[in-house]
């Protein structure tokens, strides 16, 4: 759907196959609703946690789809004052 390549280009993805991290982090806090920093994806790579990703030349690529997978997985908590 042409809504969704204008938020990709909005934040700087033209691969929906090969995302870079700072990219795959503004996918996730833009478009997905979960704040991430790149730094937290470099981090959760190296302690096998996150979303899917491929090396290619040394260089780290996520896809749409896995980013999407990771997002569905994610726990959502709502803070209600109230209750403390």
């Amino acid at each position: 759907p042409p809504a969704i390549e204008e938020d990709l280009a909005r934040i700087g993805i033209k691969n929906p196959l090969a995302i870079p991290t700072r990219q795959a982090a503004a996918y996730l806090t833009e478009i997905k609703n979960i704040p991430t920093a790149p730094s937290t994806l470099e981090v959760y790579r190296h302690r096998s946690r996150g979303p899917k990703y491929k090396k290619v030349s040394g260089r780290v690529y996520y896809t749409a789809a896995w980013l999407d997978e990771y997002a569905d997985g994610v726990p959502v908590s709502i803070f209600d004052p109230n209750k403390f």
